[in-house]
Order: C-alpha cells, then structure tokens, then sequence
C-alpha cells in the first residue's frame, strides 16, 4: 500500500498535465508525434512508414526526439512506431494508475491493441523487455516476434537494479520518488555517459533527455522500482514467438549481466542472443542501421511465408 500511494507522486495533476504536453511543447518537438489514450494513460507516440508493425519503447530518460534516424531507416520495410512509457517522458498515467507489473503491462497491450492492426514485433529496452515477454505470453495475438534490447532475466534485471541504486534510496517510497524529481536533470548526463557505447552519440542522447526534463518530462524510476520490478519474480508464462536479444556490450551499466540470460522464458528453436562489442545501452539509436539489418534478416527467417 505504501509503494501505491507513493507513486501517487507521480501522477498528481495528470489531467492538466496530459492536456498541457497534448497542446505544448511536447506536442510541437516533431510534426508526426501524436497521442492515444490506452487503460488510462495518455501515450504520446510517433509512427512512419506501411507494413508490418514493429514497435519501439523509447528508454528513459530518453524520448521520441531521439527516434529520427530510426524511424526513416525502418520505415523502408516496417510501420515503425515508438512510444513512451507511463510516466516516462510526456507519457500521463491517470492518477489511479497501478504500476504492478502485470497491471502495467495491460495498459501497454491496449496500447498495442489500438495502434497496430496486425501482431506486432515488440522492440522493448531493458526493464520494459520484461513487459514485452509477459505480452507477448498473455495476448500472443498481438506479438509477432520479439527483439529484447538490453533485456536480461528477471533475476539479472534485480541485480542490476540494485547495482544502479547501491544506497537503497530509490527502493523507499516517497523518499525515492522526491530524489528522482530533485536530481533527474544531474543524473540523466551521468546514467548516459555509464550507459552509452559510442561517445559520438551521446551528445544528441544527453541533450534529447535533458530538454524532455526540463519541459517537464518524467523519469519515474523510483515508482518503476518500487512496483514494476518487485523483488520477487512474478509467475511469467514462457513464450512460443521467435526472439532476438540484443546486447551492446559497451553498456557500463551491463558489465556484469548474463547475456544469454534473456531467452530465459523463450521457447522458439530460432531464437538467439546476438552481442555488439563497440555499442552500449542503446544499440538501435546508437548504430541505427546495422541494428536494422540485423532485425529485418531475423524477422525473415523466422516468419512463416
């Protein structure tokens, strides 16, 4: 109960809020961003191109402006599409939203249910790969295949989350969510400068994130701590759809992680872990086109004809 009122920190004021980033600055950075309610959260998202779906989850702090390159790139062969988390970026929980894991995700399936007409490969980053897993295990309609980005085990992903909070300060409620409003400006060029591979992307990614935040863009880690990636593994179901999990290995946030940890609950026989040794936490904005190639000759062979 304690972890559900603190994020409520997270989620005050979120009607005028959701109409303010609808009519601002949030709504002005590109001409193709737009918005859909789903489950109760206002997702800004962008889309281009015809074809098979395949949907991005920009990884915060990170937001869409970050996507260009990409979604020129695979609009040549996919409807590209990428969105932005509850409470991450300019996307607007409600105020009664339930950042548990499995409630999350629902909201994340609607979404997914409103936006693409076909099943969709899901391209989701770190934690948010975990949410990929488990709808592409509960509504299989609606996935294709997966490409897990970053993405480890639920046991890796603890680890790692402790090692990214080693005071225990974003575990506590109301205290993590006050740290992270207090310091997201300073610690978004830190966790970039760790994260980031190649040093010529950092600047775009550093100065996408600190614009979105000063505009008044979320970074709900504490909350996403807190509710979405509990201690405790929740009973997952294992999933038939093919799987790509993709790994920069410059990632200093990831040094220590199990790579071949992500096929964990992955069942298809063609699903495989492919590792990048000069790129780091985000290999499809850092190296837009290899990752591409990557993802368009697996989807290939894996897909029935």
């Amino acid at each position: 109960m304690l972890k559900w009122m603190a994020a409520r920190l997270d989620t005050i004021g979120s009607g005028k809020r959701a109409q303010a980033f609808r009519e601002g600055w949030p709504s002005r950075t590109r001409e193709d961003i737009a918005f859909v309610e789903a489950g109760g959260v206002t997702f800004p998202y962008r889309a281009a191109g015809y074809g098979r779906p395949i949907i991005f989850a920009a990884d915060p702090p990170v937001t869409l402006e970050a996507y260009d390159r990409l979604l020129e790139i695979y609009s040549a062969d996919f409807r590209a599409i990428v969105f932005e988390l509850p409470a991450m970026g300019f996307s607007v929980p409600g105020f009664w939203q339930d950042f548990r894991f499995f409630q999350a995700n629902d909201t994340i399936a609607e979404f997914i249910r409103l936006i693409a007409d076909e099943p969709a490969i899901l391209a989701f980053s770190c934690v948010s790969g975990l949410g990929a897993l488990d709808i592409a295990g509960r509504y299989p309609s609606r996935v294709s295949h997966l490409i897990q980005i970053q993405t480890p085990s639920w046991p890796e992903a603890i680890r790692w989350k402790m090692a990214r909070d080693p005071k225990n300060i974003l575990a506590k409620p109301f205290l993590g969510q006050i740290a992270m409003r207090k310091l997201a400006l300073a610690r978004a060029p830190l966790w970039l400068k760790l994260a980031v591979g190649r040093q010529e992307a950092l600047p775009g990614l550093c100065g996408c994130a600190t614009d979105a935040l000063h505009h008044g863009g979320a970074w709900a880690m504490a909350t996403a701590f807190q509710n979405y990636l509990p201690d405790k593994e929740p009973a997952m179901k294992r999933v038939s759809q093919p799987a790509l999990a993709i790994w920069g290995n410059s990632d200093g946030s990831h040094r220590a992680t199990d790579r071949q940890s992500s096929l964990w609950l992955c069942d298809h026989p063609a699903s495989r872990v492919a590792e990048y040794g000069d790129i780091g936490h985000f290999p499809e904005l850092e190296d837009v086109e290899r990752i591409y190639a990557d993802i368009r000759a697996f989807v290939a062979d894996t897909s029935a004809d």
